[in-house]
């Protein structure tokens, strides 16, 4: 009798687990596709309906959504607040451009951005390594004016206050100043810089800096490299965001001093609180808001009010949505989950 029981209490265990582990390979498969169906649909509703200022606006928002993903790293993460990544943004798209005239090819100007970025960042990040809060901000702000003086009186090299007409960015068959391959040109580095941060949550880096944000004390209690962590995030927005200034030149056809002053800077901030500072999707909805939302109220005569919209919006997102748009609308699907 008990050389028999024993056989059938080892037996089931092992069922069980050899179930599970058979079900959870399947479901993970399942969601996988899921995910990728459901993306190339968004990918490919633009490409088919949209006419072609609408898909150069889209090309533009997949720029600034890379800005906007790596404002997202620095601050929503990292909680350092920035008002540098149009300056930075500017660096990537003066330095596409003085190379672009001169004939240099894409991948040449796209290595000369990163590395122009990444010594910019450093050149930020490092005489700051100990501020935070609006320290910083009021720091990255002379840093941005200081950037924007630069612009206006180096003449010859930048067009100055008339800007200078860049030429298309041309990658193989995909020509920019064809609207459907301007879009692809855009979304495809959107799509990579994406990745890049929701595996950056999975890392353990990505986990540093969520300390880092939540409490410094606490992020030094258990060991963490403080200093060294604002650091890498303030490079890999810096990279980011000069990227995004590289794409919206070859993809625009034209940069000037305006486009990366400190408005443009406060503007890129106030997208990703509006969209969410602490989700990906949010930096996609708010650079959305930054390239869509002026061009509605232009199209309905009223530019203006465009700055005053924006404005009262971030105040109702402040007070009652701090997770931002996204934030807002998961917690609207949870209730009403919960209610169902």
């Amino acid at each position: 009798m008990t050389s028999t029981s024993l056989p059938v209490r080892a037996t089931r265990p092992v069922a069980v687990t050899v179930t599970a582990a058979e079900e959870k390979p399947t479901r993970s498969r399942r969601q996988v596709l899921l995910v990728v169906a459901g993306l190339l649909a968004v990918i490919a509703v633009p490409a088919l309906t949209f006419p072609a200022f609408w898909l150069f606006l889209a090309a533009q928002v997949a720029a600034y959504a890379i800005a906007t993903l790596g404002l997202n790293v620095l601050y929503g993460r990292t909680g350092q607040l920035s008002l540098a990544q149009a300056t930075f943004m500017g660096a990537g798209a003066y330095t596409g451009y003085v190379l672009g005239s001169r004939g240099h090819a894409p991948l040449v100007q796209l290595l000369a951005v990163c590395a122009v970025s990444l010594v910019a960042g450093a050149v930020v990040a490092v005489p700051t390594l100990r501020l935070s809060g609006l320290r910083l901000a009021l720091v990255t702000l002379a840093v941005g004016e200081l950037f924007a003086w630069v612009l206006v009186h180096t003449t010859d090299l930048t067009g100055g206050t008339q800007g200078a007409n860049v030429e298309p960015l041309v990658v193989g068959p995909l020509d920019a100043s064809i609207p459907l391959f301007a879009y692809l040109l855009g979304l495809l580095p959107a799509l990579v810089a994406t990745a890049l941060v929701l595996h950056l949550d999975r890392t353990q880096l990505g986990r540093r800096m969520l300390l880092v944000r939540d409490s410094e004390l606490a992020a030094r209690a258990t060991g963490v490299p403080i200093i060294q962590t604002k650091i890498v995030a303030f490079l890999l927005a810096s990279v980011f965001a000069g990227v995004a200034g590289w794409l919206y030149g070859g993809i625009n056809g034209f940069v000037s001093p305006p486009d990366f002053n400190l408005f443009a800077s406060v503007y890129l901030l106030v997208a990703v609180v509006i969209g969410g500072a602490r989700s990906v999707l949010g930096a996609w909805v708010g650079a959305a808001y930054i390239v869509v939302v002026p061009q509605v109220f232009t199209a309905l005569g009223i530019p203006n009010l465009y700055a005053l919209v924006g404005g009262a919006l971030l105040a109702l997102v402040a007070l009652l949505a701090p997770d931002g748009l996204v934030g807002l609308a998961r917690s609207a699907a949870a209730r009403v989950r919960r209610t169902a």
